[in-house]
């Protein structure tokens, strides 16, 4: 190694294992001896070049190596491809945002009442339309009848001539829509001499909801139009729970009793009494096959006014539930075990008598239906319960 440094060497000696990786297009390496020749110091010096290692500690060279022509072109072309990608996605149509939740308050009185909204709930037809209801529910049907009139809650299921009764008396309570008419019955002992409303004069009469209920009322008006009984005088009134009265029946305590929609089906079903009438079924008799609705849907003016759009959509997610309950019998049975309605037999008579009597269409002919009734209400039973038929309380403006 005469004339040459341990570094030169050690230099040459790997530059002998580098490979050639490509024959064509790569760039030729220097030759580092000529390399270092040209650095040595014009004054007689030397000069390490910058790239050589440090002695006595091994680097091995850097490599560069070139690549194909293929390669320079494709890596010119992945960022334009990128840039492509990104115009397209900002340049594409934006999803619509979805509407967002419109929220009301919704008065409801446990039973029979809830069963469209247990299905309207359950099945999610009231997040279709966008709203979503906070729900008071109060075991009292005066005091969710208080709530509506004094606007404590936006819409409500009430009786239809307690709302009638709140108009007549300057609240701005409207009607909207029919729920059902009566699903109750009147019964007695198998053994009773009672065999028409009219055996009831001077007898005992227990009555679920006191003489004052919507169910009541529509009662005394079949017995006073088509028997001729006054059931506010003729009868003695006891007022009870539904399941007391049935056991004060069965003991003699009284000899008839009115029994609310549950109630009825399940005593009916159990067949331990007789049925004097069945309410809604009388009715239809008298008036060529329909009913009004004793139970109905009311809101006030002002709030159909400023939130036009919440009691127009509930009404359409109303409707999208009748529909629905129509197509699916399985909601009966669902409803059925959420009231711990267990027997089969009870089960098949909750459909068979509820749904003939619910309220599908808010036409002209159920309107007319509607006020028909009211005026009955006034000339049968007078001032104690609706002194004045209101002209403005049925609408049908909000119904679909």
């Amino acid at each position: 190694m005469t004339g040459r440094s341990l570094v030169e060497n050690s230099l040459d000696v790997n530059e002998n294992f580098i490979p050639r990786l490509f024959k064509a297009g790569a760039k030729r390496k220097p030759d580092r001896a000529k390399h270092q020749e040209k650095t040595r110091s014009g004054r007689g010096g030397w000069s390490r070049p910058r790239s050589a290692p440090i002695i006595g500690s091994y680097q091995p060279p850097r490599l560069r190596y070139a690549r194909p022509p293929r390669l320079r072109e494709a890596g010119n072309i992945i960022p334009s491809i990128l840039i492509c990608l990104l115009l397209t996605s900002c340049g594409t149509k934006p999803q619509p945002t979805s509407t967002p939740t419109r929220t009301f308050t919704l008065g409801l009185i446990p039973g029979a009442q809830e069963f469209v909204d247990f299905v309207m709930e359950g099945h999610g037809l009231l997040d279709q339309v966008g709203l979503k209801a906070d729900k008071v529910k109060s075991l009292s049907p005066a005091n969710l009848h208080l709530m509506v009139a004094e606007r404590k809650v936006d819409i409500g299921f009430g009786g239809f001539t307690t709302m009638a009764t709140a108009r007549s008396e300057g609240k701005d309570i409207i009607v909207i829509y029919g729920v059902f008419s009566p699903v109750n019955m009147v019964f007695v002992r198998k053994d009773s001499p009672i065999k028409t409303l009219t055996d009831l004069k001077h007898k005992k009469l227990g009555v679920f909801g006191g003489p004052g209920s919507t169910t009541f009322a529509f009662l005394a008006v079949l017995a006073k139009n088509w028997y001729g009984i006054d059931l506010f005088k003729d009868a003695m009134l006891v007022t009870a729970p539904a399941p007391a009265l049935a056991e004060l029946l069965g003991k003699g305590d009284i000899d008839a009793a009115l029994l609310g929609t549950v109630e009825s089906i399940q005593t009916f079903a159990q067949d331990r009494y007789r049925v004097l009438v069945d309410l809604s079924a009388e009715y239809k008799a008298h008036q060529g096959g329909r009913a009004p609705a004793h139970v109905i849907v009311a809101t006030n003016e002002e709030f159909a006014k400023t939130h036009n759009d919440i009691v127009r959509d509930y009404l359409k997610a109303y409707k999208n539930t009748l529909q629905y309950v129509h197509a699916h019998p399985e909601v009966w049975d669902e409803y059925a075990a959420s009231i711990k309605m267990d027997n089969p037999a009870e089960r098949k008579l909750l459909r068979e008598k509820m749904e003939p009597n619910l309220v599908d269409t808010w036409d002209a002919d159920q309107i007319a239906l509607q006020n028909d009734y009211l005026k009955l209400v006034h000339t049968i039973i007078g001032d104690s319960v609706l002194k004045v038929v209101p002209t403005d309380l049925i609408r049908s403006d909000y119904a679909p």
